[in-house]
């Protein structure tokens, strides 16, 4: 390639949708090197900035949205232990997307920017568009998984303290309620409210938010995280965990009620989302402190749902069927590690196998890894058995769900202190109005 002479806009977009395609297909270090490669383009192009005034209003919208495209699936791909994001956003300049009526009509309107929409104090011109609170969760997210992935010795404020990165990270997911109308609300009459090509935005937006839940609160990260500490108060760890458990649960919620209205979640990165909610509702099955029968049988049901979830999208997504594989064979052992639900028991060690399983049980390249060439557990002779593509996986989406007719306020540490579809990447990388194809 002539760098000078051939780098364009639909050049980003290409290389954003094959880097995709090979993350999904457990080609991950091929996927993570193109969407960088995508990152780099875009920033020679000075996408990150506003577009200049001689172009169309519809052009320059494409260029906005090709950038935070880019931005997004950065985000994504990086979750996992040494991957870094490319595209930070002090870097970013350009205005978020405008919302969909106005970007099928080719007219401008004038929207925040990320920084705007991360400031409590900032003045926000009117409601974010789905697609701009995607953006918004996926900056969060990226800070989030920062954190997560990061040396967990590197840690000298305890995440209780109001200074911390934790809490910082807490305070930012507050945004989201403040801005998006759904917490208070039924799924079906928001999405009946709602542009047909911005349903899936709107879900997928709240998707993460409840991931960025789960993996702040994941028991095995709670519990790095903690270790460093002798003093950890056991109301905090109790009180971390059941916000773990509870947002697995209401993820999963969801996409189940989003299901019912016919929203299609067929998104890629649901199946991470989905395999992270999975394996918390697998260790809290095993928990050995249950206090109400009633609980237990609802947490297998949601980690039924989970591996549901993960077979029908693996019709899709290769990546997809082999985190079923992955979150059947976890919850075969998860057994060895229900003390992790244990604020008493937070300052045991973890031998380096045991501690390996959980962390490919979190990491987005690991998880979604052929389990067969990368097996979570020994398995005797696998020669001959089909990889998970070619199973003939099927969907149980009408499993009977637990009764929420009452507020259910039992937890699962009771007894101890207190207690979008995101219309595919096609769709995001779509920037021409008037059309569902790809550019």
């Amino acid at each position: 390639m002539a760098v000078d002479e051939n780098l364009n806009l639909h050049v980003v977009q290409t290389v954003n949708l094959l880097a995709v395609v090979d993350y999904t297909a457990g080609r991950v270090s091929s996927g993570w090197l193109k969407i960088g490669l995508a990152a780099r383009i875009s920033q020679d192009l000075h996408l990150m900035m506003e577009p200049t005034g001689y172009l169309s209003y519809a052009e320059q919208e494409e260029r906005r949205r090709t950038f935070w495209s880019a931005y997004l699936i950065d985000k994504l791909i990086s979750c996992g232990q040494g991957r870094p994001i490319v595209i930070q956003d002090d870097d970013c300049y350009v205005q978020l997307p405008c919302d969909e009526i106005t970007f099928q009509n080719g007219t401008w309107k004038q929207t925040n920017t990320l920084s705007e929409l991360l400031n409590w104090n900032a003045e926000v011109i009117e409601n974010p568009s789905p697609f701009a609170l995607v953006t918004l969760m996926a900056s969060i997210f990226g800070r989030c998984t920062r954190y997560v992935h990061r040396d967990k010795k590197s840690d000298q404020i305890p995440p209780w303290d109001t200074k911390s990165e934790f809490s910082a990270i807490k305070s930012a997911l507050l945004l989201l309620e403040s801005y998006s109308k759904i917490s208070d609300r039924k799924i079906s009459d928001i999405l009946h409210e709602t542009h047909p090509d911005e349903k899936g935005q709107l879900i997928f937006a709240h998707t993460l938010f409840h991931l960025c839940h789960c993996l702040l609160n994941h028991p095995f990260l709670v519990r790095l995280r903690l270790k460093p500490f002798a003093k950890a108060p056991s109301s905090f760890s109790a009180q971390a965990l059941q916000d773990g458990a509870d947002h697995a649960r209401q993820l999963l919620d969801l996409l189940r009620e989003a299901t019912e209205t016919g929203c299609r979640i067929e998104s890629s990165f649901y199946a991470y989302c989905i395999a992270v909610a999975g394996s918390i509702n697998s260790l809290a099955s095993h928990f050995e402190h249950q206090s109400v029968a009633r609980r237990q049988s609802d947490i297998l049901y949601y980690f039924q749902q989970s591996l549901d979830f993960l077979n029908s999208l693996g019709k899709f997504w290769t990546h997809s069927a082999n985190m079923a594989v992955r979150l059947s064979d976890f919850h075969s052992i998860a057994d060895q590690f229900s003390g992790l639900l244990d604020p008493a028991r937070l300052t045991e060690d973890l031998d380096p196998y045991h501690e390996d399983i959980l962390w490919s049980m979190i990491d987005y390249g690991i998880l979604g890894s052929d389990p067969y060439k990368r097996p979570l557990i020994p398995r005797p002779n696998t020669s001959n058995i089909p990889s998970p593509d070619s199973w003939a996986l099927q969907s149980s989406f009408n499993m009977s769900a637990p009764s929420r007719s009452a507020p259910d306020n039992t937890g699962i540490f009771d007894g101890f202190s207190p207690t979008m579809r995101l219309n595919e990447v096609e769709h995001l990388l779509n920037c021409s109005p008037g059309t569902n194809g790809l550019v």
